[in-house]
């Protein structure tokens, strides 16, 4: 889908929906291929604007990327409040996450690809948002009324051992190239794992070790 935009953003609502307009197209591209295979030609030419005047606002791959890793998180923080509270924690865990497959794909190459080729301030900035957004999310882990009572602390932990246990599901359950089509058949299916059911698991195992 592209969404060209006529003439140059001049005033900040133009610049803001200018950013705004380059995030929806690099998650659309995003979604349907690797991040390898995003090129940010394409994704320029998905906005109607040239790459040079993408760079105006993202200085490179990685930063634009990151902005989007943000957003989805915001987006899953707000997908928290539209979920009734009758399901056990695990389950409104699971739902938030597969409720939001950017984010998840995101976060399987957050700190093996996002997190380089910053400067010191782009860093920090980012860490203090992801610590405000996770801090956020920890206060709703804390509240929920069918969850263990646990501290803010013991919160942003599991949110932590969460996220580890997501990125390896991920790349478990999303096998690339060959490898990807040996294992379709027995004996070697033994291999292949929905994400879903996997991740299910996982989270249902960290709820249990807080109580």
């Amino acid at each position: 889908m592209k969404c060209l935009i006529k003439q140059r953003a001049n005033n900040p609502e133009q610049k803001a929906l200018r950013r705004q307009q380059i995030l929806l197209a690099a998650k659309q591209r995003f979604d349907a291929s690797s991040y390898e295979e995003v090129n940010l030609n394409h994704v320029a030419a998905d906005v109607g604007i040239t790459k040079a005047a993408l760079y105006r606002y993202f200085r490179n791959k990685e930063t634009l990327f990151l902005a989007l890793f943000v957003e989805s998180l915001e987006g899953l923080i707000e997908t928290r409040h539209t979920l009734a509270s009758s399901e056990s924690l695990p389950a409104m865990i699971c739902q938030v996450l597969l409720a939001n497959p950017t984010f998840c794909k995101l976060s399987a190459i957050l700190h093996t690809i996002l997190e380089r080729n910053l400067t010191h301030e782009e860093a920090k900035a980012f860490k203090r948002t992801l610590l405000e957004l996770t801090l956020k999310f920890s206060q709703q882990i804390q509240s929920y009324p069918n969850g263990p009572k646990i501290n803010q602390a013991d919160a942003l932990i599991l949110l932590m051992q969460i996220q580890q246990a997501l990125i390896g599901v991920w790349h478990m359950t999303h096998p690339m190239g060959a490898i990807a089509d040996v294992i379709k058949h027995p004996p070697l299916n033994v291999f292949k794992r929905s994400f879903e059911d996997a991740l299910k698991e996982h989270v249902q195992s960290l709820c249990l070790s807080f109580g």
